[in-house]
C-alpha cells in the first residue's frame, strides 16, 4: 500500500532530519527484512488456513487490551513512551499447541520535544492490521506463548498537512495467558519493525506491551 512519508510537510521536517541524523546501527539490513517479510507472509497464510478450519469448530475467542507502547531505534530519538489499544481474533484447534491470532492495533507517541517556533503537537499514530502464529506451552494457572506474524502499517505525524503512510512489516514477541474465571487474560511484549526505503527516514521500530482478556 504504498503512500506518501508520513513526516512530509512543513511541520514534520524537524523529526525528518532527527530520523536521518540516528545511528546507522539502528537500521535494519535488507537481507534480514527480506528474510523476515517471507517468514510473515508464510505466518498469514498459515492463519488463513486455520482461520476456515477453527470457525468451523467454532474454536476461537475475542480479544482487548491496551498498555504502553515504547519506542525504539530512530523513533526513539523524537517520540517518547505513549499508549497501545489492540483488539484481536484467536483461532487455534484444540488439539495442537499452535494458533493464530488477527490483531488490529493503534498506537499513539508523544512528540519529545518541540523544536523553536515549532508547534506544540506532533504526536506520531500508528495503526496496524495483522496476522499471526502462536506457539502456547503447556501449562496449568498460566501458559506463555510466542507469537510472529506481519501485516500492514499506517504511520502519520499529527500535523496539520501531513500526509499518512503505509507500508508492510514484521512482529515478534512472548506473552502468556491466565485463566480468570469465564474468561482469560493476557499480557505481552511485541518488537514491531515497519519496513521503510532509507531515502523515506528507514525502519519504524517500537514495543508495546499489552495487558488484555479474551472473551
Amino acid at each position: 500500500m504504498p503512500g506518501l512519508s508520513p513526516i512530509s510537510g512543513a511541520r514534520p521536517r524537524y523529526i525528518a532530519r532527527s530520523l536521518k541524523r540516528a545511528s546507522v546501527t539502528h537500521n535494519v539490513s535488507q537481507p534480514i527484512m527480506k528474510q523476515l517479510i517471507r517468514m510473515a507472509g508464510i505466518a498469514l497464510l498459515v492463519s488463513l488456513t486455520f482461520f476456515r478450519s477453527a470457525l468451523a469448530q467454532k474454536t476461537y475467542a475475542l480479544g482487548i487490551g491496551g498498555g504502553i507502547a515504547v519506542p525504539v531505534g530512530k523513533l526513539s530519538d523524537t517520540q517518547k513512551t505513549g499508549y497501545n489499544g489492540t483488539v484481536a481474533l484467536a483461532i487455534g484447534v484444540s488439539e495442537l499447541p499452535i494458533g493464530v491470532r488477527f490483531d488490529g492495533i493503534y498506537n499513539m507517541f508523544p512528540l519529545r520535544t518541540t523544536p523553536a517556533g515549532g508547534s506544540t503537537s506532533s504526536d506520531l499514530r500508528i495503526i496496524g492490521a495483522l496476522g499471526n502464529l502462536i506457539y502456547a506451552f503447556s501449562g496449568t494457572s498460566a501458559k506463555p506463548y510466542v507469537v510472529f506474524g506481519g501485516g500492514y502499517y499506517n504511520v502519520k505525524i499529527d500535523a496539520p498537512g501531513a500526509k499518512s503512510e503505509s507500508n508492510f512489516g514484521v512482529n515478534a514477541g512472548l506473552g502468556a495467558t491466565f485463566g480468570v474465571g469465564p474468561v482469560a487474560m493476557f499480557f505481552e511484549s511485541r518488537y514491531h519493525s515497519i519496513a521503510r526505503k532509507a531515502a523515506k527516514g528507514g525502519a519504524i521500530q517500537f514495543v508495546p506491551v499489552t495487558l488484555g482478556l479474551m472473551f
